[in-house]
């Protein structure tokens, strides 16, 4: 079977050394009346505030971030700024959105809800232990089909995706912009003398080879207790030794080495120093990789596997991957998914 990827691509650049004052008001571009209630976060963070009754916001925004400004509200069509500090947000209009028919379906789709949605939540909240304290609060508004034709499963969702992570105590809202399981069907020719279902003279089966997710996220405290905050900040810290994003976070400094991470090539350990070069650049890391394939272990000894597609890699230095699908995973790092994300302004205490 070949080997699955999973790559997330973040929107965002994150720097929260400064902060800058930003504000503004939105609108209904149909009424020009205020629409109060609209989320209004930095994407990948736990940085963002409701509107107000009369539809204004205000809140610091760290000077020196690249990161998109989302604001969305339920019926409305979702507004991104990539460079908000550079835009104006004096007055924000929000489309109304039309009614969405449901497409005319040319090929039928033969599985069922229920075999869609468990592919779905192995692939998005993932498969590692802490997916089981992780529920999807609105799954039923999740739209999947299944295409036999080219085995490809997409995902889609008109409002945001609730996740509940009971494990890291977070509420996140996942606005998903792309989500897409590829398989593979393999024919099974039955041997002579064995009869299949219906009589049929070969079985067919589909095996998941590829994985891809986009979207932009935004992080709330499940609870603000101080007993249940000392919990959960002891399980961030814990995830955060072995997440995808300390992993970028040290790439991009060049120190995987001095952090615990082993470097394979051909099932043989190697010097990473031998392997990846990294270039400083004024915000950002310029990482390449000798080869295309590496298995990498953690300070915990997690196998994931690395693959390049030989593009540029850019990471700034909070971790963010700015690459797309340049680097792929496997393993470890694959099944953590949604359910061991934390967000781009995570800090922890302490690290050991």
């Amino acid at each position: 079977m070949r080997s699955l990827f999973l790559f997330t691509t973040f929107l965002l650049i994150c720097s929260l050394s400064y902060s800058q004052e930003i504000a503004g008001k939105v609108l209904d571009s149909k009424t020009q009346e205020p629409i109060s209630g609209a989320s209004v976060y930095i994407d990948g963070t736990s940085k963002g505030v409701i509107t107000d009754f009369d539809g204004n916001f205000k809140f610091n925004y760290p000077e020196h971030v690249k990161s998109a400004l989302i604001i969305r509200m339920l019926g409305y069509e979702r507004k991104r700024f990539a460079k908000p500090l550079e835009s104006d947000l004096k007055i924000i209009k929000l489309v109304q959105k039309e009614n969405e028919l449901d497409a005319v379906i040319i090929n039928p789709d033969p599985w069922s809800r229920k075999k869609k949605e468990r592919y779905f939540k192995d692939y998005f909240l993932g498969t590692a232990s802490i997916a089981n304290d992780c529920k999807i609060l609105n799954l039923d508004k999740v739209r999947l089909r299944f295409n036999p034709s080219t085995g490809l499963l997409t995902a889609n969702c008109n409002e945001p995706i609730q996740i509940k992570n009971k494990h890291l105590g977070y509420l996140i809202s996942y606005d998903l912009l792309d989500f897409e399981l590829q398989f593979e069907k393999k024919t099974l020719n039955a041997d002579p003398g064995i009869t299949l279902v219906n009589n049929a003279q070969s079985l067919e089966s589909f095996h998941v080879i590829e994985a891809y997710y986009l979207g932009s996220s935004f992080f709330q405290e499940l609870s603000t207790k101080t007993s249940k905050l000392k919990k959960y900040y002891k399980r961030r810290a814990a995830l955060y030794r072995v997440s995808e994003l300390r992993f970028f976070r040290i790439l991009a400094k060049n120190q995987l080495k001095e952090n615990g991470y082993s470097l394979y090539y051909e099932k043989f350990p190697v010097r990473i120093e031998d392997h990846i070069r990294v270039r400083q650049l004024k915000n950002f890391s310029h990482v390449v990789f000798r080869h295309e394939k590496y298995p990498l272990r953690d300070v915990k000894n997690n196998r994931s596997d690395i693959y390049l597609t030989g593009e540029q890699i850019i990471i700034d230095e909070y971790g963010n991957n700015l690459s797309g699908r340049a680097i792929k995973f496997s393993g470890f790092l694959a099944e953590l998914r949604v359910s061991g994300m934390l967000p781009l302004d995570y800090e922890p205490e302490t690290v050991e």
